[in-house]
């Protein structure tokens, strides 16, 4: 296949059908397919290209997902040497596309051509620019630019100066007709999807030139372009909006300024969880006191007037905020878990309160209420943590909108480093931009194809990709030059990663020690060990009894709702548990992964009681789940199958056997109560619900959901 032609609609019937009817026109000596990708049009444009144009891949969606999107969506289902991308507001002369790919193939550099685009009357549209200054942006996206409309630097950046009738290399082009070569979307990547609409083909084009690929101006081929810009139509309107997100995303993407303040992220973000922090302690002792003047009568002595407090809302304050320092909480990621940071939040607060109770009875200070002291802790606990969170949900917010994303690339082998960045991609909630892969086996001097560069040029990398993190692989580089990374690293203020096999053995209570001057990882003996296994097992029978009798009743009625509906209760599944016996697991309704509550499965809990399972443990395996890698980790099978456990935390159901072995294996080996109150807690909503109660085992690794699903909402038709 030649070419794919990729048109993406939306409510685009009356102007694709002129289009698809100038593609069937077209003098062209190769082959070449057309895909529509339609957005969820409500004005029956699938309908018109079934009936019309039978021989167009329609790929239909059930969303409008946007511009970018839907352009990724056609171009994985495309076979051609080179992508056209269309515009349904367009018509092609017909030559256009014969012009387009000889060009291509006697220019090797050319990663994207424009054709020369016209309005209807014939005159020319400016589809070629130089990339946005700050001063352009003014200009064209404020009032200013109606009183500045002559404005050399807007006549710059639409080329004015340029006849527009003559090939050249330029900035970037319209993304309205951009004819692009196969092997540098290998080499650059797919649109970025956090452009939903604008910004999409600047963004594009700035990527090609990065990597040493060019952007040229054909004017031989010629477009015909609609060309209604909705944004100049009105002061107001959704695409205006779209295109100021749009340009929001794209700087905070590539801006130089904004790459300053992500490096020093750090910085602001004490300051937000700080601000915070002050905001929940002293909220905490108002509560705190303001509930004991409530309840006064309850208590002998009179409480003090509140402005006999100050100092010891000085105290409070200065204490809560050395604790955190203390314990870390100041170190801020977005990886930490809302439950991770209760337990720390909860441990340097009662630890501070400790200290505040002993210091109110040594200064024998007889103004302080002992009440007020001892609320202030858990007001203090509830108020900081849902504040904290409040700001993390607030990111999590803008990782969804792609905003704030970390730049990351990867250095090691590339068949290696692909795989690992598709598993990382897989996962949208860690907000990660992969700007790509430093390849460590091929030498070659020149730039490698689907790679930034050689390892050798990793700082200039890093400078000119905006990189905030490196991720290694194992034995990527040599000892020496991953010295020379993490030194690279705190000159910059660059984040290094390195992912090794040796990372599995740090587990538990192992610290990194020094044995007669040499760096050595200790693994201190846990005399505790052997006890917390019998708490775990008197936990389960406490826990697992009192479930069963809670959930008794509901047991009832639900099997008597179902039964009355003509449903089965529950569905039984064979699984693996202690020392790989089997035994047979109840799931409430049709065993789908998600449905009834948990709390209806009196037979579940029962298993728990008996000792078949654990509240909190690794994930029970079917027979058939158990690939060859997994059969290998008997360890797994020495702790009972839980009915929630790592693997119910989030909302991911799908997981590769790899990954699934990592996960169980990080929790046999970093095993302890605590962890397991951690983990019932972040995976409660689950449980209630009856959410995630059944995995999607995957037997190929490089089978991820985000390769299988990227077309998720789309539907083709032949």
């Amino acid at each position: 296949m030649d070419v794919s032609i990729i048109i993406v609609s939306y409510n685009s019937s009356s102007v694709l059908k002129p289009c698809l009817q100038s593609i069937m026109e077209q003098e062209f000596s190769g082959e070449a397919e057309v895909i529509v990708v339609d957005n969820a049009s409500a004005d029956g444009t699938p309908d018109m290209v079934r009936e019309q144009f039978p021989w167009v891949k329609l790929i239909a969606g059930n969303e409008n997902l946007g511009y970018s999107k839907g352009v990724n969506v056609g171009i994985r289902r495309a076979q051609g040497r080179y992508f056209f991308i269309l515009n349904p507001d367009t018509i092609v002369k017909p030559d256009s596309i014969q012009k387009l790919t000889e060009f291509m193939g006697r220019t090797p550099d050319a990663g994207i051509v424009g054709p020369k685009l016209e309005f209807h009357d014939g005159n020319v549209q400016y589809s070629c620019r130089r990339f946005y200054t700050f001063k352009v942006l003014l200009l064209r996206r404020t009032p200013l630019g109606k009183m500045f409309k002559n404005a050399k630097a807007v006549r710059d950046h639409l080329m004015l100066d340029f006849d527009h009738e003559t090939t050249r290399e330029v900035d970037w082009m319209l993304g309205a007709a951009l004819f692009v070569r196969r092997e540098a979307v290998e080499s650059v990547g797919l649109m970025d999807e956090r452009f939903f609409l604008y910004f999409e083909d600047v963004d594009w084009c700035y990527r090609m030139k990065q990597q040493g690929l060019r952007v040229y101006y054909y004017p031989e081929s010629v477009v015909t372009h609609g060309y209604v810009r909705e944004s100049a139509q009105s002061v107001i309107n959704r695409s205006l909006v779209a295109h100021l997100v749009s340009l929001f995303r794209y700087y905070e993407k590539w801006n130089r300024v904004w790459y300053f303040v992500k490096r020093y992220r750090e910085v602001a973000k004490f300051v937000v969880f700080f601000l915070a922090d002050m905001i929940a302690f002293i909220a905490a002792f108002l509560s705190a006191y303001y509930l004991r003047v409530v309840l006064d009568n309850v208590f002998t002595n009179p409480i003090f007037p509140i402005t006999a407090y100050k100092k010891f809302v000085y105290f409070e304050v200065l204490l809560f905020f050395f604790s955190y320092v203390a314990l870390g909480l100041y170190r801020i990621r977005r990886e930490t878990h809302k439950i991770d940071e209760l337990f720390d939040i909860t441990k340097a607060l009662v630890f501070a309160s400790i200290l505040l109770m002993t210091s109110t009875y040594l200064g024998q200070i007889r103004t302080y209420s002992r009440m007020v002291v001892a609320f202030v802790v858990p007001f203090a606990i509830l108020y900081d943590w849902g504040l904290r969170n409040l700001i993390r949900k607030t990111h999590r917010t803008l990782l969804t909108l792609k905003v704030d994303l970390k730049r990351i690339c990867i250095v090691g082998p590339k068949d290696k480093a692909r795989e690992l960045e598709v598993k990382l991609l897989r996962d949208d909630h860690l907000g990660l931009d992969i700007v790509g892969i430093v390849d460590t086996e091929n030498r070659s001097e020149e730039i490698l194809t689907g790679t930034l560069g050689p390892v050798e040029d990793i700082e200039n990398i890093v400078d000119k990709y905006r990189v905030q993190e490196v991720v290694l692989l194992p034995g990527a580089v040599s000892d020496e030059r991953l010295v020379d990374l993490v030194a690279l690293g705190r000159r910059l203020l660059l984040d290094v990663t390195l992912v090794t096999d040796y990372a599995g053995l740090v587990f538990h209570q192992a610290v990194v020690s020094d044995l007669s001057g040499r760096p050595v990882v200790k693994y201190p003996r846990d005399t505790r060990y052997a006890l917390h296994r019998v708490l775990k097992r008197a936990t389960d029978v406490v826990f697992g009894g009192i479930f069963v009798v809670v959930s008794a009743a509901l047991y009832v009625l639900y099997s008597l709702y179902a039964s009355s509906k003509g449903h089965k209760p529950f569905t039984y599944s064979d699984r693996l548990g202690l020392e790989g016996e089997p035994f047979t697991i109840p799931t409430a309704g049709d065993g789908r992964w998600d449905g009834p509550s948990d709390f209806v499965n009196l037979p579940l809990f029962w298993l728990v009681f008996v000792g078949k399972m654990s509240i909190v443990g690794p994930y029970p395996l079917s027979a058939g789940d158990v690939s060859k890698p997994i059969a290998e980790a008997r360890f797994r099978f020495e702790v009972r199958p839980g009915i929630t456990g790592y693997w119910r935390v989030g909302t991911r159901r799908e997981i590769s056997a790899g990954d699934l072995l990592a996960q169980d294996a990080n929790y046999v080996r970093n095993w302890s109560l605590t962890q397991d109150l951690k983990i019932f807690l972040a995976s409660f909503g689950n449980v209630l619900y009856g959410r995630k109660r059944k995995l999607v085992v995957l037997k190929n690794s490089s089978d991820t959901p985000r390769e299988r699903n990227a077309d998720a909402g789309y539907t083709s038709h032949p």
